[in-house]
């Protein structure tokens, strides 16, 4: 008798608990409810024409700026810089006369064999000065039109921008020793003729400048420049 009495408190616990696990677990309907809120509160947009997106702006490039060389100007034949060769021909005007006229340097002597040749025409040459030396010049001129009237004075050594000239290079007598200085009375075309010109440059100035100048002074602006430096043929 006592074993059934327990049996029965037995079941009628288990049913209270049934009963109250019932009350607590959420209910089939208002889980379907929370489902619902949950799908409309988040709905994912698939239609990718209302995303706006930025279009990207491509800047103009600018090229590096470009060092390129400027050719230099060709110099003009009997400019300093591009004298008239040894033993060629350049064509002069005499500004004075206004006539026209060819020069041509033919041979040039310098060093120890012009300064003998210079003191032995007269002793009243002087030494050059120091780091410098006596250069002679024979030049020809020809008669291209009008008439000509010149002579050594119209001509300077330019040597490592030191100018001689008549009065800085005073030379005299050179007949003594057969050297005919330069001087030019010519009228007739086709006429020339030659002379030398004595002068003075640095030492160790291999390529010193005859200059027949047009203006008075040491002005040089309009002068022709001939090379002094005879060309040597290769073998």
């Amino acid at each position: 008798m006592q074993q059934l009495l327990n049996m029965c408190k037995a079941v009628m616990a288990f049913f209270v608990i049934t009963v109250m696990l019932s009350a607590c677990a959420p209910s089939q309907a208002a889980i379907q409810t929370a489902i619902a809120q949950t799908q409309s509160a988040y709905t994912p947009t698939s239609n990718l024409a209302n995303i706006s997106f930025a279009t990207p702006v491509l800047g103009t490039l600018t090229p590096p700026p470009t060092d390129t060389p400027t050719p230099s100007p060709i110099p003009k034949i009997g400019s300093m810089d591009s004298p008239i060769p040894f033993n060629a021909k350049g064509t002069l005007t005499d500004p004075l006369s206004g006539g026209t006229f060819d020069l041509q340097v033919l041979q040039v002597v310098r060093g120890s064999e012009a300064i003998y040749l210079i003191q032995q025409a007269s002793t009243k040459n002087l030494n050059p000065p120091q780091g410098m030396e006596y250069i002679l010049i024979k030049v020809t001129a020809t008669l291209d039109s009008g008439n000509l009237k010149l002579s050594d004075y119209d001509f300077i050594v330019d040597s490592s921008g030191n100018l001689s000239d008549t009065f800085s290079s005073p030379v005299c007598c050179m007949t003594n020793v057969g050297y005919q200085m330069f001087r030019a009375d010519l009228s007739t075309l086709g006429a020339s003729t030659d002379g030398w010109i004595a002068r003075m440059a640095y030492i160790n100035d291999p390529k010193p400048l005859l200059a027949y100048r047009t203006s008075v002074g040491n002005d040089m602006s309009n002068a022709t420049f001939f090379s002094l430096t005879p060309i040597v043929q290769s073998p």
